[in-house]
């Protein structure tokens, strides 16, 4: 085949697949160039996950008017002079390819006016194509609307996820230059919804607590370490938030990093705050992190990834001791709030619940029977008030408690080891599943509700499941953009509250969908006793006597274990006696 270069057209498509891989890298672009135009506001508006409309607006410097035709022009940028410039930029943008790139593949509007004139100006473009400008009144600054994103690339189009993955994207993209930029206040508004809002007044604290959510960010430290400049390595400011080791995700994603206000996704920076938690997280576990890393500008490469996503150190060892040493000192200097505990202060028990305490029969009447041989229960006397469902275990006699975390108990068979917390969620998953089959859970009023704030993504995925919700006890009302009043429970698990049952419960139905069985099974393990609760007998032996009982008493609904048993034959063995 002959070389011949290729049409413009065709070379932007390409450009804008290099720098616009879905709407959230529209809002990345645009949300940069208002940060660089010195705004103070910026708002964010979504339709459609970004595909049907994306505008950004803010009140920046705006464009001159005799330079507005050139700011949808490849390489055309008011931010890079000479090549010089390229080894210490202080600025986001500096390529001149996004906004070329963004209309290259959309239907875009501008309107802009610089704060010192007199009238705005508007364009309108077709696929990177001039239809129409015009001159019209504006306020000062900036507005970008993008509409039918990828109109005239179908693959692109075709490879999109659904509209509520593409709106957590450009959630978190907000949500991200929101906490670099705490002095900018934002507004990020989805299918005329308010998702997010900051305040602008300045405090890292605020953002966080709003990006994160106010659960998370009461178990996070604030970071602050200064490593001054000395034998040739430069000034390493860092600072943020991170969590104690009582919370954690079993991902990455909570893990947020800027450098010189740019975020970026750095592996080695990941791994040197994960390594700051040696000997404080279970393997698999990660914890939250906001962290800004400042150095001087000449000490960072920023033009090494097409959407500069990516940086590139001029010594990345000392970066990764900076903020392993920074984010160790903010642990260490928390170290009585270090042990991981969920311990709630409640007895953990229902009322329902303790009225099920039974008088045990005599254990030593089954001497020598191996009970767990005959689930059906065969060998077991009648006893006062017993269910009418068959005995899975044989009768337990309760010890004692160990640990604040496992039941000891015994049995003819040999000694039970029980796991309080795996116990408590096979308990009340059988009896939630038991009201729901019987027509519907039983409800408890709340007389003066309980409120909780919910994280954006939370927010779509309780609106998405509300018929669910409703069906399994959920009285929910709206209370604010992201705020919910809780009316009611499910009776069984209302000693907890919302905000325990909640998170969970939601997590669980991003990954399962509108599963009734998974939607219980998430309410049994947050309503469960927690390890670490101290337990009376009386409490123990109502525990016991439903497990006793359960369909299925080996596991938990997680698959969790429930109790080691140690056989007499075993413990003797042990002892070394005959």
């Amino acid at each position: 085949m002959a070389i011949h270069v290729l049409p413009e057209e065709i070379v932007a498509r390409i450009a804008a697949g290099e720098a616009v891989e879905r709407p959230a890298s529209v809002a990345k672009e645009l949300i940069e160039n208002a940060i660089d135009a010195g705004a103070s506001s910026i708002h964010v508006e979504v339709a459609g996950g970004g595909r049907q409309l994306l505008r950004v607006s803010d009140n920046g410097a705006g464009i001159p008017d005799e330079e507005i035709n050139l700011a949808f022009r490849r390489h055309a940028t008011s931010k890079l002079r000479k090549v010089e410039d390229l080894e210490a930029l202080t600025t986001l943008g500096f390529r001149g390819e996004a906004l070329a790139s963004i209309a290259a593949v959309s239907q875009a509007t501008i309107i802009t006016r610089q704060r010192d004139g007199s009238a705005g100006t508007r364009l309108n473009l077709d696929a990177g194509a001039l239809r129409h400008q015009e001159r019209i009144g504006a306020p000062a600054g900036t507005v970008v609307a993008v509409e039918n994103l990828f109109f005239n690339t179908p693959a692109r189009l075709k490879f999109l996820k659904s509209d509520v993955t593409e709106k957590r994207h450009i959630h978190w993209v907000t949500a991200r230059y929101a906490m670099a930029y705490p002095g900018i206040a934002f507004v990020l508004k989805q299918d005329g919804r308010e998702r997010f809002r900051s305040s602008g007044n300045g405090d890292l604290a605020d953002v966080v607590s709003r990006a994160m959510g106010l659960k998370a960010f009461k178990s996070m430290v604030a970071v602050d370490c200064l490593e001054h400049s000395r034998l040739g390595r430069p000034k390493i400011q860092v600072s943020g938030f991170v969590s104690l080791p009582a919370i954690s995700r079993a991902s990455r994603d909570r893990i947020i990093l800027f450098v010189n206000g740019r975020a970026v996704q750095d592996s080695a920076l990941s791994r040197a705050i994960t390594q700051a938690y040696d000997g404080l997280l279970k393997s698999g576990a990660y914890p939250f992190a906001v962290l800004l890393i400042t150095t001087p500008a000449d000490f960072v490469d920023v033009n090494v990834h097409p959407t500069k996503a990516e940086v590139r150190f001029r010594d990345s060892s000392a970066i990764f001791l900076a903020v392993q040493r920074a984010v160790r000192e903010a642990l260490v200097e928390c170290g009585d709030k270090l042990p991981a505990a969920d311990i709630w202060s409640d007895s953990g028990f229902s009322e329902q619940y303790l009225e099920y305490r039974r008088p045990l029969p005599d254990w030593r009447r089954f001497e020598g029977s191996d009970l767990l041989d005959n689930p059906a229960g065969q060998y077991i006397p009648e006893v006062a008030e017993l269910p009418a469902k068959p005995r899975t275990l044989p009768v337990l006699r309760l010890v004692g408690q160990v640990g604040a975390a496992y039941i000891v108990a015994e049995a003819p068979a040999g000694v039970y080891l029980v796991d309080q917390n795996a116990a408590h969620e096979r308990v009340l998953y059988e009896e939630l599943m038991e009201e729901l089959k019987a027509g519907g859970l039983r409800l408890k009023a709340l007389d003066e509700g309980q409120t909780i704030a919910l994280d954006p993504p939370d927010v779509e995925r309780l609106e998405n499941n509300a018929p669910l919700l409703a069906k399994l006890g959920f009285e929910i009302e709206s209370f604010g953009p992201s705020t919910f009043l809780i009316r009611s429970l499910p009776a069984c698990i209302a000693r907890r509250t919302s905000a325990d049952l909640l998170p969970p419960l939601l997590k669980q139905l991003r990954q399962t969908g509108a599963d009734e069985g998974a939607a219980l099974s998430a309410l049994a393990a947050a309503g469960a006793l927690s390890r670490g609760q101290v337990l009376a007998e009386d409490e123990m032996r109502a525990l016991i006597a439903k497990l006793e009982y359960c369909a299925d008493p080996l596991a938990a609904p997680s698959g969790r274990k429930i109790f080691i048993h140690l056989s007499s034959a075993e413990l003797a063995e042990e002892f070394r006696r005959a």
